[in-house]
C-alpha cells in the first residue's frame, strides 16, 4: 500500500463547537462547515470532522455499526511539534477552547510530550524531540 495522503475522519456531536475548537481555538485553517463535515488540511493529513449521524453512513457501509461518543485513548492522534513552547502553547489553547489536558506535559523516553482531548474526547499527543526540532516546517 502506498497512499498519496492520509485521511482521518472523526465523528463529532456538534460541528459548530468543533469548528470553534479547531479553527478558533487551535488556529487550524478551514473553509468551514460543508455538507455535514469540516475539513482541515494538515501536513500529510486531511482531517475530516463529521456529524455523528453522517459518520454513521460510513461505518454502516463498512458493516461496523454507528459509533457512540469517542472513547478517549481508543485512538491517539500524534503530531510532531517544533518546540517545547509550542507544545505548551497548544495545550493552553486547547483548554481555552473547551478541550482538556489530562495531565501536564512532561519528558518521556527522551521526548517532551503533552496530551489534550478535543470537545468530543478525541485524544491528541504532541511530541517534541531532537528529530522534530530539526525537521523542516511545512508551509
Amino acid at each position: 500500500m502506498k497512499p498519496k495522503t492520509v485521511v482521518l475522519s472523526l465523528p463529532v456531536a456538534d460541528l459548530d463547537r468543533s469548528l470553534r475548537f479547531y479553527r478558533d481555538g487551535l488556529g487550524l485553517s478551514t473553509e468551514g462547515i460543508d455538507g455535514g463535515a469540516i475539513l482541515f488540511e494538515l501536513p500529510n493529513l486531511s482531517l475530516f470532522l463529521i456529524e455523528r449521524e453522517e459518520y454513521g453512513t460510513y461505518t454502516d457501509r463498512a458493516g461496523v455499526g454507528t459509533p457512540g461518543a469517542a472513547v478517549p485513548g481508543a485512538c491517539v492522534i500524534s503530531c510532531a511539534i517544533g518546540s517545547k513552547a509550542e507544545v505548551d502553547d497548544t495545550l493552553a489553547r486547547a483548554v481555552a477552547a473547551g478541550g482538556a489536558v489530562p495531565k501536564p506535559a512532561g519528558t518521556y523516553d527522551g521526548s517532551y510530550m503533552g496530551y489534550f482531548t478535543d470537545t468530543d474526547g478525541h485524544l491528541w499527543e504532541l511530541v517534541f524531540n531532537a528529530q522534530t526540532q530539526s525537521a523542516p516546517t511545512p508551509e
